[in-house]
Formats: structure tokens, C-alpha cells, sequence
């Protein structure tokens, strides 16, 4: 889904419902989610931000895309980050030294699995 880089929220999600099939109507699709057709348009169209991260998470679901991509292009951060920084107060001191090592996400997990390896 690097395609979907440069291009809006809204039109990724119309784009896809319309590409899959069989295809959804804004209607069918809007009942899936349990949202309101009228808003569903206004973030298809771009006139309103993308909707809370658990109805992104559905809406991709439902149309097989990639969830964290989508949360990104959404600006929405993953429900299951926020459960982890409300049920863990280490959480956001970790995600900053993390951020702060300069470290990719793969050196990071490799050095996590040397540590996890060397451990009896």
C-alpha cells in the first residue's frame, strides 16, 4: 500500500470500497461501521478529519488494508499503543528511548532478540 503515501484518507477508503467486491455502498459500508452515511461521505470527500482510531481500524478491516498504514495516513495512533500507555506507566519512557536511540524498528528488534537469546 506504498501507494496510498501521497495520497488523502478519505479518498483511500472511497477508492478501496468502490475496488472491492463486490463493492460497498456508502450506505452498506457506513452500517458496518456503525457511523452515519452523512459522515462517512464527509471523510470519503475530505471535508471532515479521519474518524477515531477503532473505526479506522474497522474500516480496514472490513476493506483488507494494511491497519497501521492506515492509522498513519489517519494521523490516529493503534488503540492497542493507548491501552499499553494507560496500563503501563513505563510505556511512554520506553517508546522514548526507543525513539531517541536513532535506531530503525529492525535494529531495535534484532538487539531485543540478541538480549532475549542470551538470557538462561
Amino acid at each position: 500500500m506504498s501507494e496510498t503515501k501521497d495520497r488523502r484518507f478519505g479518498d483511500v477508503i472511497r477508492e478501496t470500497r468502490l475496488r472491492i467486491r463486490p463493492p460497498l455502498s456508502l450506505r452498506q459500508f457506513a452500517a458496518k461501521l456503525g457511523i452515519a452515511a452523512a459522515y462517512l461521505s464527509k471523510i470519503e470527500s475530505n471535508l471532515d478529519r479521519p474518524p477515531a482510531a477503532k473505526v479506522v481500524e474497522k474500516m480496514a478491516e472490513i476493506l483488507d488494508l494494511d491497519k497501521i498504514q492506515m492509522l498513519q495516513l489517519a494521523e490516529r495512533v493503534p488503540t492497542e499503543f493507548e491501552e499499553a500507555f494507560k496500563r503501563d506507566r513505563r510505556a511512554p519512557e520506553f517508546m522514548r528511548l526507543g525513539m531517541e536511540s536513532g535506531m530503525t524498528p529492525d535494529e531495535l528488534r534484532d538487539l531485543i532478540k540478541e538480549r532475549k537469546a542470551k538470557k538462561p
